[in-house]
């Protein structure tokens, strides 16, 4: 079942990318069966405007009963996010249900780089600077933008 489900939501991801009703999601990748990469752009009202990061969603063969652990591939800089790439996302976690889908997933991942969820610091350094200075907050996440993730013009 789990195989079939992955198919359905990265077929729902490609329709959803060829109707251009969307362009935070630049490329969806299959790896293996249970592995996909997602090339997502930088929401145009957060500091990672302008680039690209890649997300890598590993499945168990219980999904959808089970969540991803999905995880970016670049190092960014996120209240949200820890330096290993892990991100704390609700959805992930308590909340999950099985009709969530992977576009799902991605809307919160994107709703999360726009305004960071502080009740859920997974990278202490990070939230603490968004709560006492967001401008140098944004500027420390845009300059780790451009260390480690891929600038798009």
């Amino acid at each position: 079942m789990a195989k079939e489900k992955i198919k359905k939501d990265s077929e729902e991801i490609k329709n959803i990318m060829q109707e251009g009703q969307d362009n935070f999601i630049g490329e969806i990748y299959e790896i293996g069966n249970f592995q996909l990469q997602i090339w997502i752009r930088g929401p145009h009202d957060s500091p990672y405007k302008s680039y690209s990061f890649f997300l890598n969603f590993q499945f168990s063969n219980e999904y959808p009963q089970v969540p991803p652990q999905v995880t970016f591939m670049n190092k960014i800089f996120h209240p949200n996010i820890n330096i290993l790439g892990y991100i704390y996302l609700e959805i992930l976690k308590d909340d999950w249900r099985i009709d969530y889908t992977i576009y799902n997933i991605l809307m919160s991942i994107k709703s999360i780089l726009s305004k960071p969820n502080l009740k859920y610091s997974f990278f202490p350094e990070a939230s603490e600077l968004y709560k006492q200075n967001k401008i140098e907050f944004e500027k420390k996440a845009k300059d780790w933008a451009e260390k480690f993730a891929i600038f798009e013009n």
